[in-house]
């Protein structure tokens, strides 16, 4: 009796296994038919809802790890056509009224380079904004409203194309401290990522450690020195079809021996990294300050206006940058009042 028991309960178990194995199967994404890969938008929205943010906000990405959601490598590392992005610098929300407290004056110049992007075909498949956003520090009172218009001026930019947000000086404190650089990253993440669109890789640095840090932040700058060292070592042993470097200020205004000046990073780091970028086969950096493109060493600087008012900005505006498949960069600067719309036939 006890062993007719005991082939009973076995022959039971090895049909409930059997019967687990086959619904297994069936349910398995190949046999049913489904596709149940990811939509970038999806990504977007569900690390926009673990921040706390409404999928407008979500509009800007947020880096984490030291990348961007949707544009990894994985997703982005090889190239199949030619892409535009559009670059905006410094728009100082909150500049135009200081000492007031508003902000309406950037937000609609904002607002007109959003309905620009939106006009644009083919799309951008990225807004570039690269800091100062707003023209209070964090650790100023006006900081929060001036930020809080910032981002709510990309609410209406089309949903395909993502804000990624590269920080300048007044972002991170001016000269940064910890506590302004844990308010930017509670809102924008890391403060240097890298990011892949097209088999392209762009690295993005935080220059405010290059030309205005202090000791309270020198682990930092060694942390960001140590993480471009090793991704411009990659791309060597796994070169990208271009690397393109963003910042804010720009490592030189005409030549790599140039002087120091108000305008570029200072020539102790200047001569450590720039024969490393070159070395690496970086071409370009997109940085801020004035209109004007440098070029040493097959290093090539562009540099764009401010989009907040100020007395040396003659044409507020933003520039468009053409990627090819090969590599290969072409840009121009357009007036707010001349924005492009056929980017194939006006670049």
């Amino acid at each position: 009796m006890f062993y007719i028991v005991n082939w009973r309960k076995t022959l039971r178990h090895n049909f409930v296994n059997q019967r687990r194995v086959s619904i297994t199967k069936m349910l398995r994404p190949d046999n049913l038919g489904l596709n149940l890969e990811i939509h970038p938008d999806a990504l977007v929205m569900n690390q926009a809802s673990r921040a706390g943010k409404t999928p407008e906000e979500s509009r800007i990405l947020k880096a984490k790890d030291y990348k961007l959601p949707v544009f990894t490598r994985y997703r982005e590392g090889t190239c199949k056509e030619m892409f535009h992005f559009v670059q905006v610098v410094a728009p100082m929300f909150g500049s135009a009224a200081h000492p007031e407290e508003s902000s309406a004056a950037e937000k609609r110049t904002m607002e007109r380079v959003v309905s620009a992007l939106n006009d644009m075909k083919p799309k951008p498949r990225f807004l570039l904004v690269q800091g100062n956003y707003t023209n209070a520090k964090p650790n100023e009172k006006e900081y929060f409203p001036q930020l809080e218009s910032f981002k709510s001026a990309f609410e209406n930019l089309n949903a395909d194309i993502p804000v990624v947000c590269v920080c300048g000086p007044t972002d991170c404190g001016d000269p940064p401290t910890l506590g302004s650089l844990e308010t930017y990253r509670s809102t924008f993440g890391d403060d240097w990522f890298a990011f892949w669109v097209e088999g392209v890789q762009f690295l993005a640095v935080n220059t405010a450690y290059y030309k205005c840090s202090s000791s309270e932040t020198e682990n930092l700058k060694a942390e960001q020195q140590e993480w471009l060292e090793s991704k411009l070592l990659e791309a060597q042993v796994n070169p990208p079809k271009q690397i393109i470097i963003l910042q804010t200020i720009p490592w030189f205004r005409k030549s790599i021996d140039e002087e120091n000046e108000m305008g570029n990073i200072d020539s102790g780091d200047r001569q450590e990294i720039a024969p490393k970028l070159v070395e690496a086969n970086a071409k370009y950096v997109f940085a801020g300050f004035l209109n004007g493109v440098a070029k040493d060493k097959e290093l090539e600087i562009i540099q764009t206006n401010s989009l907040g008012k100020s007395d040396e900005i003659e044409n507020q505006g933003f520039r468009v940058v053409k990627v090819k498949p090969n590599g290969r960069v072409e840009h121009e600067f357009f007036a707010l009042d001349n924005s492009p719309i056929d980017l194939n036939l006006e670049l």
